[in-house]
């Protein structure tokens, strides 16, 4: 695993960071301030350079050479961006609640776009950016690990896993890739506790190797959930009948961007076809196919609130392969196109206004 060092700049006036050169950007952080120090240190601290007006509330160990932990309570004071260099890197970023407003008008939205987990796998070395919202809290948990030997540290099978994973760490597939997936409520108590730890002095670091290693073993069991890896999911066909269409949800969940189809779906949980329709729209008032566009939509506003990659990118990772049919349910869901709600959450306004 590789993690450099992280540098920031506070970001020129009109500058765009999709439509921006790369060449430009590395101009720009010339001489950028160091944020983060990533080497190892005797207590393995790693050591923060930034100031209180910049930046307040990050906690990073790394505990290994293959493992690092950031805690993140940060509020930015200015608009920046962050970059560092990766490598060999699978990176799980716990996000516990984020609350996120937006205007339409005269009209005030708030959507609640947690708990959810973003993985991001970066094989090759790879210049990263990102461009936090200034004055909203960042609240999140990300833990990172080496992808050569993931595995191996675990115990666990290559064979488990999803195809898109699995060619990653075989090296067969060198493309930086990310997924989304929603986390069920049980899983939000892991996440919350890492904000009010019990623990100080020499005892932290055990603290926090441990919570490191049962958040690593959280999202690789939503990995190994996630479908296509050459077996079906098991599922209780005794379960009783309110519970099959709840399990059909977190099903859903995890696979929205390729639901299965609804013959296959139906058969997995022991119920007719006709059975789960009408069963998923009357407990959650909603069609099978409108849910999974829905969380296709909030797994896309939390990769364009991230910042990292281009519209396209996103559009394909929740489920688009086209990026007009993409940007079309964009609008339809939040009234405006993804463009246009990755300015409103960078406060820089519309646009296409």
């Amino acid at each position: 695993m590789h993690y450099g060092d992280e540098y920031y700049i506070e970001v020129p006036p009109g500058l765009e960071l999709e439509d921006t050169p790369s060449a430009r950007l590395e101009q720009l952080f010339v001489d950028a301030q160091k944020l983060t120090h990533f080497s190892t240190t005797p207590d393995h601290h790693a050591i923060h350079d930034f100031a209180p007006d910049r930046f307040d509330g990050l906690l990073s160990y790394r505990i290994s050479k293959d493992r690092l932990i950031d805690i993140n309570e940060v509020v930015p004071r200015a608009r920046l961006v962050v970059r560092n260099e990766v490598a060999d890197i699978i990176s799980f970023q716990f996000v516990s609640t984020v609350r996120r407003a937006e205007y339409l008008g005269d009209r005030k939205h708030v959507h609640n776009l947690g708990p959810a987990l973003i993985v991001s796998v970066i094989p090759a070395q790879e210049i990263t950016y990102r461009l936090p919202t200034p004055n909203v809290q960042i609240r999140h948990v990300v833990v990172h690990a080496t992808l050569s030997n993931l595995l191996e540290q675990v115990g666990e099978e290559l064979t488990n896993y999803p195809d898109w994973l699995r060619k990653c760490i075989s090296g067969t597939d060198s493309k930086p890739r990310q997924r989304v997936f929603f986390l069920e409520d049980v899983q939000r108590d892991s996440i919350w506790s890492c904000f009010h730890i019990p623990v100080s002095g020499t005892l932290l670091r055990h603290w926090i190797s441990a919570k490191y290693d049962e958040l690593l073993c959280v999202a690789l069991q939503i990995l190994k959930s996630s479908g296509n890896h050459g077996e079906t999911p098991v599922v209780d066909t005794d379960l009783p009948y309110s519970k099959k269409i709840h399990r059909a949800r977190t099903l859903l969940s995890m696979e929205y961007a390729n639901p299965p189809p609804l013959p296959k779906l139906a058969q997995q949980l022991g119920i007719s076809e006709t059975r789960l329709k009408s069963g998923f729209k009357s407990m959650f008032g909603t069609t099978i196919m409108q849910y999974c566009i829905h969380q296709r939509i909030e797994a896309a506003k939390l990769l364009l609130a991230d910042n990292r990659l281009s519209i396209a990118e996103i559009g394909t990772i929740v489920g688009y392969e086209d990026h007009s049919a993409f940007s079309r349910a964009f609008r339809r869901g939040c009234g405006q196109t993804p463009k246009g709600w990755r300015h409103a959450a960078q406060g820089l306004g519309n646009p296409e206004a």
